[in-house]
């Protein structure tokens, strides 16, 4: 009664906090390239800033205004070498371009500095055919969205499309209410991109990527897809766009890609964690009936397994036999599933991003429909691996963590501190402890920082700082003490953690 009311005061808290957060990174971005080292005023530095506690080699995408009278850019790194460069013209006159390139070695949680010249750096050029590739991958277009992916370092063909190919839509009829719902799909009114013509609207290459974009008039929405494939990445990354949806009822969305996989173990991220479907989860059908909880209901798996996952920021399907292929699927999606839940299923894995879904609400003054009537946009990137999952996981946080980049002005070298051109504010090692949180401490001056160990391990964890810590403390979640930490000589540290633990630590420096 009235509950739609509360859904608009956390609509318009949730836009104010991400208004507040993007001033905070835009207002520290501009800081920062005003004080980097720049060897002359008409250098605009372009710092490329890592988040993560890894060495990132990696996509930056970026606006910058170029100064009146430039007749192009050319972009360069500390040393002057030149950096493979896509520039996206500006929509209008004034309007910034976008930089698009690869930054190699990002320090871990710090940054690294490229500068732009006036120069020329070249522009995308149509290409003919079907097919694209670099030194990992060998893609090739189909009907309804890939038809192949080619893994040339294992040999190994990725998907298996005799039902659907790699990207493509489908549309299923989704009964049901938005909460206490068991998320059944049914075929009524069934529809998918391959009943579609599907034209290449542009396929181009430029020095950083090659670029097809497809776009398909399906009943309720444009369909519009780009397939990226970078030249030094073993990645291909897929945008769909839901354009002019109409907010159509009981209706759901999802993108599909087919794992060639006869048999496979399937994964994915939980916070702080990994669950494999099948081996670590919880058996709901062992609880005892709960009524107000409904544990044992369809809803939480009691009558039937469930067939969606709630994931952070991957899935992933591997084979069963010892070091052999498999394939993560990145995506800033949160609902995935994992088998085929169309007519005559296959056996082998489909793995699926759910897009959209539009559900009855449970508010009956007024009754309301979430219908996501407009524009719709999903990032999604696929990685093939040796092995299992572990083998690319980062690569999968890092593709919902883009390494940000703020553009400088021309303009003389600040007058005040000047940074360095590289520099690293936490080494955490080794790779298999994630760092989620890095911040000054609620009560005092002290750096706090949070990681989880993310394989299973047992691990002896280093931590580095850019001065010597002079006193550590393990903390609870809450920061509050819970014992001090001896120190090396450097002012470093080092510590046992746990296979799966948390850990939060309080540091004075």
């Amino acid at each position: 009664n009235q509950g739609l009311l509360t859904d608009a005061v956390y609509h318009k808290s949730y836009f104010k906090s991400k208004e507040i957060s993007q001033k905070l990174i835009a207002d520290a971005g501009a800081a920062l390239s005003a004080a980097v080292k720049r060897s002359t005023p008409a250098q605009i530095p372009v710092v490329v800033f890592n988040s993560l506690s890894w060495r990132r080699t990696d996509l930056v995408q970026c606006e910058a205004k170029l100064p009146p009278g430039w007749s192009g850019a050319a972009l360069r790194d500390e040393a002057g070498r030149n950096i493979d460069l896509e520039i996206i013209p500006a929509k209008s006159a004034g309007d910034p371009v976008v930089l698009v390139f690869l930054a190699e070695d990002a320090p871990p949680t710090g940054y690294r500095t490229y500068y732009l010249e006036e120069g020329s750096a070249a522009s995308s050029t149509p290409i003919g055919g079907s097919i694209i590739e670099n030194r990992f991958l060998r893609v090739a277009l189909g009907k309804a969205g890939l038809k192949s992916v080619y893994d040339k370092q294992q040999e190994w063909e990725v998907l298996r499309t005799d039902k659907f190919e790699g990207g493509e839509v489908l549309l299923f009829t989704a009964p049901g209410l938005a909460w206490e719902d068991p998320e059944i799909v049914t075929m009524a009114n069934f529809d998918r991109t391959a009943n579609h013509p599907y034209p290449v609207s542009s396929f181009t290459r430029s020095a950083v990527r090659s670029t097809a974009v497809r776009e398909a008039a399906l009943k309720n929405f444009q369909l519009r897809q780009r397939f990226h494939l970078y030249h030094g990445l073993a990645r291909l990354d897929i945008e769909t766009e839901l354009l002019g949806w109409d907010g159509q009822k009981d209706r759901e969305l999802r993108v599909v890609f087919p794992i060639n996989l006869d048999d496979a173990r399937l994964s994915y991220e939980v916070p702080f964690g990994t669950v494999e479907i099948g081996k670590d989860e919880l058996d709901f059908t062992l609880l005892p009936l709960d009524v107000d909880t409904q544990f044992t209901s369809s809803i939480y798996g009691g009558d039937a397994p469930l067939r969606f996952r709630e994931a952070v920021n991957w899935i992933d399907a591997s084979s069963r036999n010892y070091q052999k292929a498999g394939c993560l699927a990145a995506a800033d999606c949160t609902v995935h599933l994992f088998r085929d839940e169309t007519t005559n299923p296959v056996s082998y894995p489909v793995l699926q991003h759910v897009l959209l879904s539009t559900r009855k609400s449970l508010a009956w003054n007024p009754e309301y429909w979430f219908t996501q009537a407009g524009d719709h946009r999903y990032r999604c990137a696929l990685m093939p691996h040796q092995g299992d999952w572990r083998l690319r996981y980062r690569d999968a946080i890092a593709f919902n963590y883009p390494l940000i980049a703020f553009a400088g002005e021309p303009q003389p070298a600040s007058t005040g501190e000047v940074m360095p051109v590289e520099q690293c504010f936490l080494r955490l090692e080794p790779s298999n402890l994630i760092l989620t949180a890095m911040k000054k401490s609620e009560d005092g001056n002290q750096v706090v920082i949070r990681f989880y160990e993310a394989e299973g391990d047992q691990t002896d964890a280093r931590i580095h700082l850019p001065c010597a810590i002079r006193h550590a403390w393990r903390t609870s979640l809450v920061e509050e003490n819970q014992g001090s930490l001896a120190l090396n000589n450097a002012g470093s540290l080092s510590l046992k953690i746990r296979p799966w633990e948390i850990a939060t630590l309080k540091l004075e420096v």
